[in-house]
């Protein structure tokens, strides 16, 4: 059974430290990051969206296609996007660059939401994980506030009292290496996702 949520996937960076090919498109194992993702999200969500830069580029995906509402293009201006278009009142937001992402731990966040709460988001070892959290659309007109005021860092909009952290315990329990949060911008970071792909046999 698909959950009653979105399944949001950022892809409108500027690939500036990993020029070429867009990241969503390069290969890690077998198949491309969008196409792990997607098949992932087509799963487990009754929608999907993908917010982009270049729609022509993502034509014949059976994905939603939008564009940043507010052209900031950053990432607060894609969740925003996401959040907008989106048909259910939460929303699962993930990057294209992670070709780790992990079902589990997906399944794990989106089981956390509760309506008095408008982010579900992981604890990892480096702080929050804010591209591998579930918002609610309550978050749009904070979020809007913030791009208005050229405040572009995601955590920066959050009200303490509405969000949940899940644990790095709990984390670590379904995916004890926390490669769910691994992303692209490097060649260096390309190259150590095709390594640890091949260790683990990725399809």
């Amino acid at each position: 059974m698909k959950f009653d949520c979105t399944g949001v996937i950022l892809a409108g960076g500027q690939n500036s430290r990993l020029p070429g090919k867009k990241k969503a498109f390069r290969k890690v194992g077998e198949l491309m990051i969008l196409d792990t993702i997607y098949k992932l999200f087509s799963n487990l969500f009754k929608e999907v969206i993908i917010v982009v830069n270049e729609p022509e580029a993502f034509v014949g995906w059976d994905m939603t296609i939008v564009t940043d509402i507010i052209p900031s293009k950053c990432a607060l201006a894609g969740l925003h996007a996401g959040l907008f278009y989106a048909s259910f009142p939460y929303a699962y937001v993930t990057a294209c660059d992670t070709p780790f992402i992990e079902q589990s731990i997906v399944e794990y966040i989106v089981g956390q939401i509760e309506p008095k709460y408008d982010v579900i988001i992981p604890r990892t070892d480096d702080g929050l994980e804010a591209l591998s959290a579930v918002y609610s659309k309550e978050c749009i007109p904070l979020i809007e506030d913030n791009l208005k005021k050229n405040i572009f860092m995601i955590k920066k909009f959050f009200r303490k009292k509405k969000v949940k952290e899940i644990p790095v315990a709990q984390l670590k329990a379904l995916d004890p290496q926390m490669r769910f949060i691994f992303n692209i911008n490097t060649p260096q970071d390309l190259e150590t996702a095709k390594i640890l792909a091949d260790k683990k046999g990725y399809k």
